[in-house]
């Protein structure tokens, strides 16, 4: 090996280093999966979710003057449960299915909306923009497309 007369600098050390503590965090967020509620239906609560259910529950019961005991209560007396927080648990779920229940309502409705547009969309285009020949012929195709499905 040769050596070279003068002196080597140090290494450049950057002015800022993580510690130890803060590498290992890093480090366990880039490995640790999503979080384990991620996995859940869009209405699941966690118990997070439940407290703030609950809070939520006993400030409306507040307002209409009604005891946080008696939301438990008339929770427990709907679904026959005992425990008060299975019972709060499966009294969300209910509401949570009647919710579903009225969008499916909902979305339902849209599409009919949806379709009746389309089909006076059609109508307007036929007033409109077609002659009466065009119509005509038009409607005859579908005269023979449907006589032809039967």
């Amino acid at each position: 090996m040769v050596k070279i007369p003068g002196s080597i600098p140090a290494p450049i050390v950057p002015p800022n280093q993580p510690k130890k503590s803060e590498q290992t965090s890093e480090a366990a967020k880039q490995r640790s999966p999503e979080r384990a509620g991620s996995s859940r239906e869009p209405f699941q609560l966690d118990s997070q979710g439940i407290a703030v259910r609950m809070a939520a529950l006993a400030q409306d019961a507040k307002e209409r003057e009604i005891s946080f005991e008696e939301v438990i209560q008339k929770a427990i007396k709907e679904t026959g449960l005992s425990e008060p927080q299975a019972a709060m648990e499966e009294a969300n779920r209910k509401l949570q299915k009647e919710i579903e229940a009225e969008l499916e309502k909902i979305k339902s409705n849209k599409d009919l909306m949806e379709e009746a547009q389309a089909w006076q969309h059609l109508a307007d285009i036929l007033e409109h923009e077609l002659t009466e020949d065009q119509v005509k012929g038009f409607l005859s195709i579908l005269d023979q497309e449907i006589k032809g499905i039967k």
